[in-house]
């Protein structure tokens, strides 16, 4: 029913048009495009932290995967749930109070501001330009691929649609027509996950007869010896959830929050949906092996990222009219997760590379302009994506992990040491992630290169800090 997905598709656009309004009217300044003016409450922003982490790269690249790697994979969930539950509890009350007393708008300023330095500042930036432009590329996949679906599109046309839609939409609204759409997408997106593993137990027969299909397909699949190691899923699920503590999209929805009564909701809110949408979403692609044709399943075996399409499109797994519901659904997900990735990205540049300042004239407009070309490269490299959505994303999510988890969190708590010190872990951090992930891409180790990348930054921000604090006492 070709007609009624176009249908859908000017009812979503509508309500872009309609947050794009409101997000307009409402944008003065710099702070204003990027953070909303610090005015929004915490149901909101919970929402918009969970749709911005789940996104596309959960409902397609995370759900397919466990095609190959078996139910194990469904052990993620006890990684997602208690990180988001940590960065709520642990970063978010200290980072409300510092943001505000540093006047920051950015991550990267946070840090600056924190370690006392715009060398700080800098580096901080171009680590989220290297590592936002990697997921940005994931997202471009992951959203092409649902709207080839959808609307039977190209590949490649499917892109260039999102792009054109996408970078509209951003350049306009800013951070609180972000905000305001993802609060929708989010509810949506949880009740579309939980639907999703209702449909595929139904067509299976439940959850026992499909366990004993998949042990004669392959024993390894329900087995914790699995085709994908352990340290491995466990690596990916690390290098995916540290994000919810240290990626700037993640933590830039704090800066939109209006009170600490704002902050306590989202506290209790954001864990919740994140658990119950892993929870379902993970063992997706081992269930499907049940139940998808043969034929399919050969395409499926050369690109697990088609599972989730396949369900809700050719398979219409949840009727016609639900399936493409929830396939806008997914659409949704990925340009929402685009426009706040895109927010992030430009604003590194702008702010904290440029320097400009929030009374700026120039700042948004130039904010605008990089925006653009942020996310044209982006779609340009998805076209013909140089590995799958699940590695892109646990690679982005490495560098991040290595770069932010010690000078960002750790650095929250503990003695501050000097820049030289925060610039070395992060510059160190980045080196050995991508290092590491080339010797893994050329087969030299299985170890994922999130472990290596941790445990050197570590080291390097504990021992430049005692050895700071040491010659200080002398």
């Amino acid at each position: 029913m070709p007609w009624f997905r176009l249908a859908m598709v000017a009812a979503y656009l509508l309500l872009l048009v309609h947050h794009c309004r409101v997000g307009s009217r409402q944008t003065r300044s710099l702070s204003d495009f990027l953070i909303a003016g610090r005015s929004l409450g915490g149901f909101v922003i919970a929402l918009s932290f969970y749709a911005t982490f789940v996104s596309t790269n959960s409902f397609i690249g995370q759900a397919g995967e466990s095609w190959e790697a078996g139910l194990a994979w469904w052990l993620k969930v006890g990684i997602y749930g208690p990180l988001c539950w940590l960065s709520w509890l642990v970063v978010a009350p200290r980072f409300y109070q510092r943001s505000r007393q540093y006047e920051s708008l950015t991550v990267a300023d946070f840090l600056g501001a924190r370690y006392q330095s715009f060398a700080v500042r800098r580096v901080a930036a171009i680590v989220i330009l290297l590592a936002s432009g990697l997921y940005l590329v994931a997202i471009y996949k992951g959203s092409a691929h649902a709207l080839e679906q959808f609307l039977d599109l190209p590949y490649r046309p499917a892109a260039a649609a999102i792009f054109v839609v996408v970078t509209t939409y951003t350049l306009l609204g800013g951070f609180r027509s972000v905000v305001l759409t993802d609060s929708v997408q989010g509810l949506l997106m949880c009740l579309g996950a939980v639907g999703i593993l209702w449909a595929v137990l139904h067509r299976g027969g439940g959850l026992g007869p499909m366990v004993e299909t998949l042990e004669s397909i392959d024993p390894r699949l329900v087995s914790w010896d699995g085709p994908t190691p352990l340290l491995v899923i466990l690596g990916i699920g690390l290098a995916g959830g540290l994000k919810l503590l240290v990626d700037p999209r993640q933590i830039s929805r704090l800066y939109g929050l209006k009170d600490e009564r704002a902050l306590k909701t989202a506290r209790i809110v954001a864990p919740i949906l994140i658990t119950v949408t892993y929870f379902c979403l993970l063992p997706l692609g081992a269930l499907a092996r049940t139940i998808v044709s043969p034929e399919m399943a050969a395409k499926i075996s050369a690109d697990t990222d088609l599972v989730t399409p396949y369900l809700l499109g050719h398979s219409e797994i949840l009727g016609p009219i639900a399936s493409s519901f929830f396939l806008l659904v997914l659409l949704a997900a990925a340009m929402s997760s685009l426009d706040s990735v895109l927010l992030v990205t430009a604003s590194a540049i702008t702010r904290d590379l440029l320097l400009l300042e929030d009374d700026d004239p120039r700042a948004i407009g130039l904010t605008r302009q990089w925006v653009v070309v942020v996310s044209l490269v982006s779609m340009l490299v998805a076209l013909n994506p140089f590995a799958d959505i699940v590695e892109i994303t646990a690679f982005s999510g490495s560098l991040y992990a290595a770069c932010f988890l010690p000078t960002l969190v750790i650095g929250l708590y503990w003695q501050r040491p000097g820049a030289a010190v925060a610039i070395t872990t992060m510059a160190g951090g980045s080196v050995v992630v991508v290092g590491w992930w080339l010797l893994k891409r050329s087969g030299w180790t299985t170890v994922h290169e999130v472990y290596i990348g941790l445990a050197v930054a570590f080291l390097a921000y504990t021992g430049g800090t005692l050895l700071s604090r040491s010659q200080n006492h002398h």
